[in-house]
């Protein structure tokens, strides 16, 4: 059994389409398919029902994927345990993003992983579902990092390191009837018309609980967006400080009732030892990603 099978499988796995593989690893789409086939073949069984428009995995082939993951991890070990013993720290880290993450300097701890280790390649991946789906990611073992958001407590599988904490605010019109009185209550927000998140992310996670019986008008996945359709007087919407301070002409009010905070933080498998490419992108990111500002005081 060939290891690029497996790589061209798991990339049909990740991408949905023999074309989309094909792009994904830099090679001709017959190379995929003929490769996925001759898998087929060895190990006795179709791995996926070919359809019109996407590629769906039958149930030998969801019963090969883990271990699939398991072997191309596996290769990947012996060549970092190679390169660890000629002390050249290199390769690519996978890396969940997120949406409008203003809190920390990104920027200055991604430079200075260039700086230090030019021959690492960060591949930031963003889904759609946000911190759940970076979640998921980690757990599955096609990130080595993610960021998350507002996390659940309880993680099984994964390491968990806070990086900051910050207050969700409401922005909304200047001429809002809350921006008069400059605060807001969750039983404030019952009547107004709320512009949303999607579910996966940290906000959401935060404003679904805290505010479960609200009004949603519009559900947006930008949060730049989102502020300014509340400028506009949309709506109103939840954001965490740091963002809200990037909206100009727009009133921001602290909650007064409740702690609605929201936590960013940097997370690894707790099951699998990080490349030293990971390990290297993560204690430079806990070294150098420190909150901008502070984040806790409102604006004047």
């Amino acid at each position: 059994m060939e290891l690029r099978h497996l790589e061209y499988f798991l990339a049909c796995v990740d991408q949905g389409t023999f074309t989309a593989a094909a792009r994904s690893l830099n090679v001709v789409q017959s190379a995929v398919s003929t490769g996925v086939a001759k898998l087929e073949r060895e190990v006795g069984d179709r791995l996926f029902d070919r359809t019109p428009t996407v590629l769906v995995l039958t149930e030998t082939g969801r019963a090969v994927v883990g271990p699939a993951r398991a072997a191309l991890r596996a290769r990947a070990d012996v060549f970092d345990a190679v390169d660890g013993v000629r002390g050249d720290i290199r390769g690519e880290v996978a890396v969940g993003a997120l949406v409008n993450v203003v809190a920390i300097d990104l920027a200055e701890a991604f430079a200075e992983i260039h700086r230090r280790h030019p021959g690492i390649t960060i591949a930031m991946r963003q889904n759609p579902r946000g911190t759940a789906g970076n979640i998921v990611g980690v757990r599955a073992g096609t990130l080595d990092l993610a960021f998350l958001g507002s996390y659940p407590d309880r993680l099984p599988g994964l390491a968990v390191h806070r990086l900051a904490q910050e207050p969700l605010v409401l922005v909304c019109a200047g001429d809002h009837r809350l921006a008069q009185r400059g605060s807001f209550t969750t039983a404030d927000l019952a009547e107004e018309r709320m512009i949303d998140y999607p579910p996966g992310w940290g906000t959401r996670a935060v404003v679904d609980r805290e505010i479960p019986n609200r009004r949603t008008v519009i559900e947006v996945a930008d949060q730049f967006f989102g502020m300014s359709l509340a400028v506009k007087g949309f709506g109103v919407t939840l954001v965490p400080l740091s963002v809200a301070r990037m909206q100009s002409g727009a009133a921001i009010l602290p909650c007064s009732d409740t702690a609605l905070m929201w936590d960013i933080a940097i997370a690894h498998s707790s099951t699998r030892v990080p490349s030293q490419a990971a390990r290297s992108v993560l204690e430079t990111v806990l070294e150098l990603a420190r909150p901008l500002r502070s984040i806790t005081q409102m604006p004047p």
